[in-house]
């Protein structure tokens, strides 16, 4: 393994008064698709989406600029290899709308207070990176390998790599040291379908849902905490479409209340992100990343021809912890590596690539020797929007796909059908290889 470069004046071990990291990573949002509207509503220091910006619509031919998304959910966006790669166009970012065509206008619709004010609160209270980044251009799977692995393996595509003789991710570094684990969920995980060896030391590593409440309640948490949110449909709460966005944020907002309420708060620091964009606009490039290894990308004819050495599109980031600065934005680049860096210096780990050796720990956004948040602050209530929730549910109503756990008992109270007034919902896009462009 490479080895951790640690800054002499960063903190180490000890130093960073963190015993528990909560991490939620939700579903395929990028930054200005979510707060484009940011400076607007308080967070001046935001970069957000400037005038003038706009994406051509070949299809239509004509320029297509952001506009106020009018559904709480939506319809996929491409977001594979191929798409991510011509979204970015070489810097441009302008490519959102052709590669989703003829109906890609969708990703270039945002949410802004009204529709997501629990999250714009975290924003102005909290700390906000407006320079966090996915890991690359493309979709979920490999993302997620980054964030636990500081690698995909050579995958491109949502698929799991072969089995390795000895597993190498932050959860193996973690058991390795002694150090607890759990990942809270309801059915299937990513984490198990990626990382298989998960398979044979589940044990006492994985709880539903409810466990974390009553961990947090109790005291109990682990130091590595893992949230894995419900998938399949509008009551989804990862917020990946076509998921009502306020079931996910009602979903972060319970969490987050009941670490706040929780004795461990006072050494606590959790942190909302998403694993990649979902194929939704943002302006700013992506910047040049390091090679994580000698694996290179495992692509086709039919690829765009690529390397692992830039980081993907820009997504939410926001730190919740007593420790997090007060209405502050950082301005450093971030990415999947980040969090685990930090992680890997409180616990002196050593690095799992040199993407996450050379990656830089969120430091900037804490504030350990004067804690703005011991006293947790009052945060508004997380609304969700029933008849809008009601228009979700029939546009998108379909079979549940098999093997695909949909929970979410309190968020919503099951109301009769509505009609949709944008007519019935269209079949979901594919992705050049003929499977589902929707994780």
């Amino acid at each position: 393994m490479p080895e951790q470069t640690l800054d002499p004046e960063e903190p180490l071990g000890q130093r960073i008064p963190i015993d528990h990291f909560v991490i939620v990573m939700q579903e395929n949002r990028s930054f200005d698709h979510y707060f484009h509207e940011l400076a607007k509503f308080g967070q001046a220091g935001a970069d957000v989406t400037p005038k003038g910006y706009v994406n051509p619509d070949p299809h239509f031919k004509q320029d297509v600029a952001p506009f106020h998304a009018s559904a709480l959910c939506g319809r996929d966006t491409r977001h594979d290899w191929n798409s991510a790669h011509k979204q970015f166009n070489d810097g441009k970012m302008d490519g959102f709308v052709s590669t989703s065509n003829p109906k890609g206008r969708r990703a270039l619709g945002y949410y802004d207070a009204t529709d997501l004010g629990y999250y714009y609160a975290l924003a102005n209270t909290f700390s906000i990176g407006d320079r966090y980044f996915a890991s690359i251009l493309g979709p979920t799977w490999p993302n997620r390998m980054f964030f636990h692995s500081a690698s995909s393996f050579g995958h491109i595509g949502n698929a799991a790599p072969p089995a390795l003789p000895e597993e190498q991710s932050l959860f193996n570094q973690l058991s390795r040291k002694g150090i607890e684990w759990i990942v809270y969920a309801e059915g299937m995980t990513f984490e198990e379908k990626i990382f298989r060896h998960l398979h044979d030391i589940k044990g006492d590593h994985f709880k539903d849902l409810d466990g974390f409440f009553v961990d947090a309640k109790n005291n109990t948490l682990p130091a590595y905490v893992w949230i894995e949110s419900t998938y399949g449909g509008p009551e989804a709460t990862d917020e990946h479409p076509p998921a009502n966005v306020q079931l996910g944020q009602r979903f972060v907002a319970r969490v987050i209340e009941a670490l706040m309420k929780s004795p461990a708060w006072a050494r606590s620091a959790l942190f909302i992100m998403y694993d990649e964009p979902g194929g939704f606009f943002d302006h700013v490039p992506p910047p040049p990343a390091c090679p994580p290894d000698e694996i290179e990308p495992l692509l086709e004819k039919r690829h765009v021809r690529a390397r692992f050495d830039r980081l993907g599109m820009r997504t939410p980031f926001i730190v919740v912890s007593p420790f997090a600065k007060a209405h502050y934005v950082s301005h450093q680049v971030y990415s999947h590596s980040s969090v685990p860096r930090l992680i890997q210096a409180r616990f002196e780990l050593p690095a799992l690539s040199a993407r996450d050796a050379n990656a830089t720990a969120p430091y900037d956004m804490f504030d350990f020797e004067h804690p703005p948040f011991l006293t947790p602050p009052t945060l508004p209530v997380a609304y969700v929007d029933e008849l809008a929730s009601r228009v979700c549910r029939a546009r998108f109503r379909k079979k549940k796909p098999a093997g695909t756990t949909v929970n979410v008992p309190d968020y919503v109270t099951p109301a009769a059908p509505v009609t949709d007034p944008e007519g019935p919902e269209e079949e979901p896009e594919t992705a050049p290889d003929g499977t589902p462009s929707g994780e």
